[in-house]
């Protein structure tokens, strides 16, 4: 990762102590953060600048994640998407695609969320 081209996260979660604490960590780790409280939120930001990694939660009001999930992998299929849910457990391998990884909540490391985060953008198509 260099300055001139860090990757852009996208957190969606309806929590905005959740938006800041992860947004501040990941900052302090290179990345370029911003936050939306809810899936329209989320795809008006996705329509100015799409991000690099999209990190949601699934139980949100007005848009579901899972909702939020299947329009961003038929829109945006080049976006890597985190789940960070601490309502349902989700099998990365039997969830159809729609995220590449998943961590429950308050049961992860940061410093495993940030290896993933690198891991796949590593594997995202150059700007």
């Amino acid at each position: 990762m260099t300055a001139d081209f860090a990757p852009r996260v996208l957190l969606v979660d309806d929590e905005p102590i959740l938006n800041e604490i992860l947004s501040a960590v990941l900052k302090a780790s290179g990345f370029v953060c911003r936050c939306a409280g809810d899936g329209f939120e989320a795809l008006r930001l996705l329509r100015e600048t799409p991000p690099d990694i999209l990190i949601s939660d699934l139980r949100m009001p007005n848009m579901s994640g899972f909702e939020l999930l299947a329009i961003i992998r038929r829109r945006f299929p080049q976006i890597a998407v985190i789940v960070i849910s601490g309502e349902f457990i989700v099998n990365v391998e039997t969830s159809g695609l729609l995220m590449n990884a998943f961590y429950q909540k308050g049961h992860y490391e940061p410093q495993e969320l940030i290896a993933t985060m690198r891991e796949l953008y590593s594997q995202c198509p150059m700007r």
